[in-house]
């Protein structure tokens, strides 16, 4: 089973996991680690799937939220939530946010230990969900200089076009202009949002994936019909 780890969490006691399409049972066009249930995949195949990715992440639950492009954030609760976003500080239990392009973010208030996990497609970014999500964290009284942000496996600026009504609702600075059309910076949209609430730009990190470009990793732009990723964190 692959998978790309942002080792900065584990001084923290937390494993922030983004798993790639291998080490599943799922067949074509979903091979093999698919952890969505509304592509066409067989249920049976997906739930496995997810049982491998809790049994790796050595967690006792496994937390999935049914994604409504928010920005919607909740307290995990061991339901699931129409919602783009949620928090705890309950250990063993992986926040998983599934991606096929969009943009995960992991956060974590490495002192009260609070993690949170966040999916953030343009409807999101356009809504401030990581904004959002550090403004919860300060609530639960986190300092913004204590909180580490990791930016997931997503479509790059490079590659993600939009098209012209997409493109005017962000500011210039987050949208490429080429003679082929529009392109939207999703990563660089969200960390501006962190950075703009107080998270230090030393304590962002981007593992540099983009899931159009490596078909290690499902890409619905590039393939139309196929399987979902899955990200999150646990604290151990």
């Amino acid at each position: 089973m692959g998978f790309v780890e942002d080792k900065r969490f584990l001084k923290y006691g937390a494993r922030s996991l983004f798993f790639d399409r291998f080490g599943g049972v799922s067949s074509a066009p979903f091979e093999s680690l698919n952890v969505g249930f509304n592509v066409g995949d067989a249920e049976e195949n997906v739930r496995e799937n997810l049982d491998r990715v809790k049994s790796f992440a050595s967690a006792s639950k496994l937390g999935l939220l049914n994604q409504i492009h928010s920005n919607k954030i909740v307290e995990y609760d061991g339901t699931i939530h129409n919602a783009d976003g949620f928090y705890t500080n309950k250990r063993g239990v992986f926040l998983g946010i599934r991606f096929a392009d969009c943009l995960p973010v992991i956060l974590m208030d490495v002192k009260n230990k609070i993690v949170m996990a966040l999916h953030a497609g343009w409807k999101g970014t356009f809504l401030e969900i990581s904004k959002k999500g550090i403004e919860i964290l300060k609530k639960y009284g986190a300092e913004t200089d204590n909180i580490l942000a990791s930016i997931g496996p997503h479509i790059c600026g490079n590659c993600y076009e939009v098209k012209d009504d997409v493109a005017s609702k962000f500011d210039d600075r987050f949208v490429l202009k080429k003679k082929k059309g529009l392109y939207l910076d999703l990563e660089k949209a969200n960390i501006a949002q962190l950075i703009s609430v107080g998270v230090l730009k030393k304590n962002i990190n981007s593992l540099g994936i983009c899931t159009y470009e490596n078909r290690a990793f499902f890409s619905y732009r590039r393939d139309g019909v196929c399987g979902r990723n899955i990200g999150g964190i646990v604290i151990e």
